[in-house]
């Protein structure tokens, strides 16, 4: 019976050191995975993702790198130009785990955003009948080229009747363009918005440009852009492509109301005086004519540089004719004796 009950006493505590050895089997495999687990994390590393239009182009290293980046790419795109810059496609940036993917230097990541990205600045769009013609840095910029165009057609010595005006409907708006399209230089927009010719001139493809969107920009039909491109119709751009388009023609036209003079000779009718000295019919002259002057005031409106109507308004004798004067007589001739 005793060796029946230690028997039973060995064997529980058999089983007690086998749970002890079980549970610290479980304990230490749950360890190791835990181990694992925080090695795993550290080992996978973090950096910041740029993207542009949702497609991720590079990382670097952090965000301090990030700004940077789109503080070079902004300012090399924006040229010295007053306006606030901005870029046309979505620019994000963000925290995303390094995987396959190499960090790069900032230096390298503006060489791989560049082509992506199309830097747009604040400018002002002289728009004529709701066509954008020439864009300019500012609107103080673009107001001073229509005022100088205007002055274009007056002289010191013109009267002006009225002030100067456009025919067509031109309007100043505020735009973003890159800045390639700004101009800065007033004679230049002048003679832009002076031309009489339509000229092609070559534009170089930017990202997310399609050929509605080159011709709606140039102020032409997707048809002329496709005349000017033979092939072009029917397949992809790319960025970089040279591409001709359409300079808009001589949009603005200064309509100027001008007061003109013009001397202009008058004559007065002869005088007659009949004389019984003279023979019937003979005629003398005994004092020629002398034209007078008159001044006449001209109300001359002109388009551009062409006047299209001329209408007299007043007009002012400044020197007298003086009239023919013309013998004439009544003499009759006395009979012949037979």
């Amino acid at each position: 019976m005793r060796d029946h009950s230690s028997r039973d006493r060995q064997y529980e505590r058999l089983q007690a050191t086998i749970r002890v050895y079980r549970a610290a089997v479980v304990l230490c495999i749950i360890i190791i995975v835990i181990l694992s687990s925080l090695l795993l994390s550290r080992r996978r590393r973090f950096a910041q993702a740029i993207r542009v239009d949702g497609e991720l182009v590079c990382m670097v290293a952090n965000e301090g790198v990030a700004t940077q980046v789109y503080q070079q790419l902004l300012k090399a795109g924006k040229n010295d130009l007053p306006g606030k810059a901005g870029f046309s496609e979505q620019w994000e940036v963000g925290a995303w785990p390094v995987e396959d993917h190499p960090i790069v230097s900032a230096a390298e990541a503006i060489k791989l955003l560049r082509p992506k990205l199309t830097v747009v600045v604040s400018a002002a769009a002289i728009t004529v009948d709701g066509t954008e013609v020439v864009i300019m840095a500012t609107r103080e910029l673009a107001s001073k080229v229509l005022d100088t165009l205007k002055a274009k057609y007056i002289s010191e010595e013109d009267k002006l009747l009225a002030a100067p005006k456009f025919r067509e409907e031109v309007l100043i708006a505020d735009v973003q363009k890159p800045a390639d399209q700004i101009l800065t230089d007033i004679g230049t927009a002048v003679q832009q918005l002076s031309q009489t010719a339509k000229g092609a001139k070559t534009y170089v493809v930017q990202t997310g440009d399609y050929p509605v969107k080159i011709a709606d920009k140039h102020g032409m039909s997707v048809g002329e852009l496709y005349r000017l491109n033979p092939g072009l119709k029917g397949r992809t751009l790319y960025v970089g492509e040279k591409l001709k388009v359409a300079v808009p023609a001589a949009p603005i036209t200064v309509v100027t109301v001008k007061e003109k003079t013009d001397i202009k000779e008058i004559h007065a009718e002869p005088e007659k005086i009949y004389s019984p000295t003279l023979p019937q019919g003979e005629q003398r002259v005994v004092r020629e004519a002398v034209p007078g002057k008159k001044r006449v005031f001209l109300q001359c409106v002109y388009e551009n540089d062409k006047m299209i109507r001329e209408t007299p308004l007043r007009g002012q004798i400044i020197q007298e004719p003086i009239p023919q004067r013309v013998m004439i007589g009544t003499k009759e001739a006395s009979g012949e004796s037979e």
